[in-house]
């Protein structure tokens, strides 16, 4: 039986792969939209569907980036009074935060995947120049929201496991990043810079 140790490292690096397959679109659109500019400016001719393919690429790297965020828990929590709050209900809220992301998230994916279930039955495509079957950046589209959606779920599953079972361990793990660790891990990450004393 696989450890959750190691489906959360395997999901971890896919997120990572994802998130970057996202920041190549992203390239890839600044560099087709620069060509576009520069062909309008200097040979007074456009490249047709720059506009409709940079909003697919917004979907897609939303999609796709969001995993990895989540791994890396730098979805913004506002905690201004959090840390006020007794310990015990910061980690009951901790774990809310998962369950509720989790539920949100799986109703997303599930709508997605009934945009592209129509989308494939009709055949649907862009109404644009390009004439794009929408069934491509819509099923990238969805695959980053229900590999995002995996990832909550186990996310939300091991947070509630954890408050039932050893609840200090759900501030390490699931508790807000603390400015202290930040800098922590960026000096640990770049030697010869000196550690704050």
């Amino acid at each position: 039986m696989i450890s959750y140790r190691k489906l959360d490292s395997v999901l971890g690096k896919a997120g990572i792969l994802l998130a970057l397959v996202g920041g190549i679109a992203v390239l890839i659109l600044a560099v087709l939209i620069a060509y576009d500019i520069l062909a309008r400016k200097l040979l007074a001719f456009s490249v047709q569907g720059t506009d409709e393919l940079g909003g697919y690429v917004l979907a897609l790297v939303g999609s796709l980036g969001m995993s990895h965020v989540l791994h890396r828990r730098e979805f913004t929590r506002i905690d201004l009074a959090f840390r006020l709050f007794p310990i015990g209900l910061q980690r009951i809220l901790h774990v809310l935060a998962y369950v509720s992301l989790a539920g949100i998230v799986l109703f997303l994916a599930y709508h997605a995947q009934g945009t592209l279930n129509e989308t494939l039955l009709f055949q649907s495509r862009a109404n644009t120049p390009l004439q794009t079957p929408l069934w491509i950046p819509q099923g990238l589209w969805v695959l980053g929201i229900w590999f995002f959606a995996l990832n909550a779920v186990l996310q939300a599953l091991r947070a509630v496991l954890l408050l039932i079972t050893d609840p200090p361990r759900v501030e390490r793990e699931f508790g807000t990043v603390k400015i202290e660790s930040e800098v922590a891990d960026y000096t640990a990450a770049r030697p010869g810079t000196d550690t704050p004393a």
